[in-house]
C-alpha cells in the first residue's frame, strides 16, 4: 500500500496529551503507514522509556499478529495476556472518549462499530478511524455517510454486512473519491448483483484493495467476468465470491484472469461450478500463489478432483477445502497420488463419497505426510479405512477427523 493520506486535522485520543509533540509524531507516522509494525515498535519503546511500559507491551504484544488479525477481530481471539492488560487499562486509555464501540488493533484505538452516522461524526472528533464496521439496519444513512465530503475519508478498512445495500449502493461506494486508501472491502449478503460487482471492478478508487468479501451477493457469472477483467483488483490477495451462484462460466472467466495472480486466498464455496469449473481453476497459470482454495459445496467430482491434483500451478497449496462435493475413491487416490501437494498442511474432504479405497489411498500416501489435519468426516468409511488411517505412518502428526 502507498502512504495513507491522514485525514486533517489529525486527532488522537486524550490519552496520548501527557507525552507531548514526539507522541504526536509518532502517531502520525503510523497513521501514515498504518500496516507498518516499525513505527508502532518505536513508539512502544518510546512509551518504556516514558513510564507507560504496560501500555508498551499491549502494543508490543498486538503487533506480533497484526498480519493475522483483522481490526474487528472479537477480543476473545487475544492471547491471555493481552486480554488481561485490556481489562486493567482499558479505563485509563480510553479515558476522555465517548461511549462508542470502539476498535483496537495493533495496540491503538483505531477504529468503531458504527451504529449510525451521527456516532461516527463524533468519534471523528477524538480518533483517526481506519476500521469501520456499519452494524446498522439504516441503509440510506450508510449510502448518505459514504456520499457526505468527509464520509469515510482515511479508512483503510470498511465492512458493511447484510444491510440490502443493493446495486445502487454500491454504485454508490464505488464512486466515493473517500476510499482510495481502502485495503479491505467486506459486503457480505448485500443483494448488490452482477451491475454491483461491475461498478466496484470499475472503480479506481479500490486499486488499493487486497482483501475483497462479497460472498452471498448473487453476483452471477456476468459478475464474476467482471471483476476478472478489472485492472483495478490487481493487488487483491484475498478474494471471497462464495454463495454467489457463479457456476463453470465465472470460475472459467476467474480462472483466465491475468490481474488475480496475487490471490493467495480464493473462497469460491457454494457456487456449483462442478467438474468444468474445478478444471479451469486448476489450468489456469496464474494461480501459482494461491495458498488456500475453498471449493465446498460445489458438485465437484472424482474428474475436478483429479484436475485439481495434476495441477502444476497449485503446488504452494497449504489449505485445499472440498468439503461438500461428490468425489469418491477415484478422487481420492488421485488428491493422494498428486505430487504437487507437498505443502498442503490441511485438507478437507468432509461429506465426499470416498469410503474405505478412498481413505486407504489417503492414509498411504507419501505425498501428504506434511499434513496437520485431514477432514474426512461423513464419507461411508468403516472399520478397515479407520484401521488403515490409524496405522498410517505418514499421518501421525496428522489430526484426522472421520
Amino acid at each position: 500500500m502507498r502512504e495513507r493520506e491522514v485525514p486533517e486535522p489529525f486527532v488522537v485520543e486524550p490519552w496520548w496529551g501527557r507525552f507531548g509533540s514526539t507522541a504526536l509524531t509518532l502517531l502520525r507516522q503510523i497513521a501514515q503507514r498504518p500496516f507498518d509494525p516499525l513505527p508502532r515498535l518505536i513508539l512502544a519503546d518510546f512509551l518504556e522509556e516514558n513510564g507507560a511500559s504496560a501500555r508498551a507491551e499491549f502494543i508490543r504484544l498486538q503487533v506480533q499478529h497484526m498480519r493475522q488479525r483483522e481490526g474487528w477481530d472479537d477480543e476473545n481471539m487475544w492471547s491471555q495476556r493481552e486480554q488481561e492488560l485490556w481489562r486493567q487499562q482499558r479505563a485509563e486509555w480510553l479515558e476522555g472518549l465517548p461511549d462508542l464501540s470502539w476498535l483496537v488493533w495493533g495496540g491503538l484505538v483505531e477504529g468503531l462499530v458504527v451504529g449510525d452516522a451521527e456516532e461516527l461524526r463524533e468519534a471523528r472528533r477524538y480518533v483517526d478511524l481506519r476500521w469501520v464496521v456499519w452494524d446498522s439496519r439504516r441503509r440510506r444513512d450508510f449510502v448518505g455517510v459514504v456520499g457526505s465530503p468527509r464520509g469515510l475519508v482515511g479508512v483503510v478498512a470498511l465492512r458493511v454486512w447484510g444491510i440490502r445495500l443493493g446495486a445502487a449502493g454500491a454504485v454508490a461506494l464505488a464512486q466515493s473519491p473517500n476510499l482510495r486508501n481502502l485495503t479491505t472491502l467486506d459486503l457480505g449478503w448485500n443483494e448488490i448483483g452482477d451491475a454491483g460487482a461491475e461498478a466496484l471492478a470499475q472503480s479506481p478508487n479500490l486499486r488499493n484493495l487486497t482483501m475483497l468479501d462479497l460472498g452471498w451477493n448473487e453476483i452471477g457469472d456476468a459478475g464474476a467476468e467482471a471483476l476478472a477483467r478489472s485492472p483495478h483488483l490487481q493487488n487483491l490477495t484475498m478474494l471471497d465470491l462464495g454463495g454467489n451462484g457463479i457456476g463453470p462460466a465465472g470460475a472459467e472467466a476467474l480462472a483466465r484472469s491475468p490481474y488475480l495472480q496475487n490471490l493467495t486466498t480464493l473462497d469460491l464455496s457454494d457456487n456449483g461450478i462442478g467438474d468444468a469449473g474445478a478444471e479451469a481453476l486448476a489450468q489456469s497459470p496464474h494461480f501459482q500463489n494461491l495458498g488456500t482454495l475453498i471449493l465446498r459445496w460445489n458438485g465437484i467430482g472424482d474428474a475436478g478432483a483429479e484436475a485439481l491434483a495434476q495441477s502444476p500451478h497449485l503446488q504452494n497449496l497449504t489449505t485445499l477445502d472440498l468439503v461438500g462435493n461428490r468425489i469418491g475413491a477415484a478422487g481420492a487416490e488421485a488428491l493422494a497420488q498428486s505430487s504437487y501437494f507437498w505443502n498442503l498442511t490441511t485438507l478437507k474432504l468432509k461429506n465426499n463419497r470416498i469410503g474405505d479405497a478412498g481413505a486407504k489411498a489417503l492414509a498411504q500416501s507419501p505425498h501428504l505426510q506434511n499434513l496437520i489435519r485431514l477432514d474426512l468426516g461423513y464419507n461411508g468409511i468403516g472399520t478397515a479405512g479407520r484401521k488403515v488411517i490409524r496405522n498410517s505412518p505418514y499421518l501421525r502428526r496428522c489430526r484426522v477427523i472421520v
